[in-house]
């Protein structure tokens, strides 16, 4: 469980970080985000059903995401979850890691374009047979999504392991 809510953070990650002269971008994450979406648990598993609420805390440069994301199965699973990226701007990139229930940190790295933000992510420990993930996250300001890709094997055909949606809370 802690290694798919792992997978479902790699993209909640949240790109954003941008530039000091980009902070329209940075601002669209200083909300509260709900949401949810599918994930599978295994590559050839049917996909289940989860649900997350995150809270936002940033600065000019790198925001930390933490919140909580939970499965149904024959119960529900819930796991905390928190995530830091920052971003350089003198390379351009974007750098961080994740950690679900204070377990070990995955490794982020990636680059955006436009809305578009491309993480790749490098597991503790391997997952799906594999230690490296693609996750894509689109925002359009009011909404994120994510898609998790992995693939299957070492060399193998990419699958989707996760789609996900989150749109912002109201301010109270």
């Amino acid at each position: 469980m802690a290694r798919l809510l792992a997978m479902i953070m790699a993209g909640i990650v949240v790109p954003g970080l941008a530039a000091a002269a980009d902070d329209d971008y940075l601002r669209r994450f200083l909300v509260g985000w709900t949401g949810g979406g599918t994930v599978k648990l295994s590559l050839d598993g049917s996909p289940w059903r989860v649900s997350c609420r995150f809270n936002p805390t940033g600065s000019e440069n790198a925001v930390t995401l933490a919140g909580n994301c939970r499965l149904k199965l024959l119960f529900f699973l819930s796991n905390d979850i928190e995530a830091r990226l920052r971003y350089d701007p003198v390379s351009e990139s974007y750098s961080g890691t994740y950690v679900v229930d204070g377990g070990p940190p995955a490794i982020l790295s990636g680059r955006r374009q436009g809305d578009e933000l491309t993480l790749n992510v490098r597991w503790p420990t391997p997952v799906n047979g594999h230690p490296e993930a693609v996750i894509v996250i689109t925002n359009d300001t009011k909404r994120f999504t994510l898609t998790t890709t992995d693939m299957i094997g070492l060399n193998g055909k990419p699958v989707v392991t996760s789609e996900l949606a989150f749109g912002a809370l109201a301010p109270r």
